[in-house]
């Protein structure tokens, strides 16, 4: 065995246990489970140690400082973990979306838009992600300074909201135009269009001065758009990953 080959199958050997059906059950309740309680018990933990912390009136970031809450690490350990093991779901979700034929007879392979659409929507999944860890590590009390007027915080910040928003849209593409068994017929109609339209739709709005809105609101607006697309999605491929295992 050449080195090029021992390296692709020690590479393959990780691949197909990070996206097995039994790894993505696992890390997909955990994701779920973790980054939403951890995220709705800071926000209590806020508002009763630090008020008068709302969703209304103050910015999500706000839960990783101590100026606003008694226990920032909850905030950061819900963005560590969010960005860490969605990762595996990534790749699952191209795995199972656009297949890569290992035989002849594996053919007819999927249409290479799916294999466009696929691929944007994996990078840009990734960068969320990564970022999102960002998010974590930089909180709002450790925004080192990259440049007078933005901080590692501010830069991972955009970079995770902008990655998943720009990757609903392809990943959205995929749903709608591509024959793929995560998503049943009808059900990925709606929930393909929403992520084409609706987190950058929501995006965009945070990025222009909207008069009478509080940038907070908009803020959180965004989570709850990206939530609104991840979770029937993570929830429809957990069912996958079910089915999958039990005929393993």
């Amino acid at each position: 065995m050449t080195d090029q080959q021992a390296n692709r199958s020690w590479i393959q050997r990780v691949y197909d246990a990070a996206t097995a059906p039994k790894t993505i059950i696992i890390t997909g309740f955990a994701v779920l489970i973790l980054y939403i309680g951890l995220v709705a018990i800071g926000v209590l933990v806020a508002a009763l140690t630090k008020p008068p912390y709302t969703i209304l009136n103050n910015w999500i970031s706000d839960l990783g400082s101590s100026k606003h809450t008694a226990v920032p690490v909850l905030y950061d350990l819900a963005c560590i973990f969010a960005g860490t093991l969605t990762i595996p779901f990534i790749f699952y979700l191209e795995r199972h979306i656009t297949p890569i034929p290992q035989k002849l007879e594996d053919f007819p392979v999927p249409h290479r838009w799916a294999y466009r659409f696929m691929s944007m929507g994996l990078l840009w999944s990734l960068l969320g992600s990564i970022f999102y860890i960002g998010v974590g590590i930089f909180s709002g009390d450790r925004n080192v300074k990259i440049t007078p007027g933005l901080g590692a915080h501010d830069l991972c910040s955009f970079g995770a909201f902008g990655g998943f928003s720009l990757a609903a849209i392809f990943l959205g593409f995929a749903l709608v135009f591509v024959r793929q068994p995560l998503i049943p017929k009808p059900y990925n109609y709606p929930l393909g269009i929403w992520g084409i339209i609706g987190p950058i739709t929501v995006a965009v709005l945070n990025l222009v001065d909207m008069p009478g809105i509080p940038g907070p609101i908009l803020e959180w607006s965004l989570l709850f758009a990206i939530l609104a697309w991840i979770v029937p999605l993570a929830l429809f491929t957990l069912r996958h990953a079910e089915k999958l295992k039990e005929i393993s």
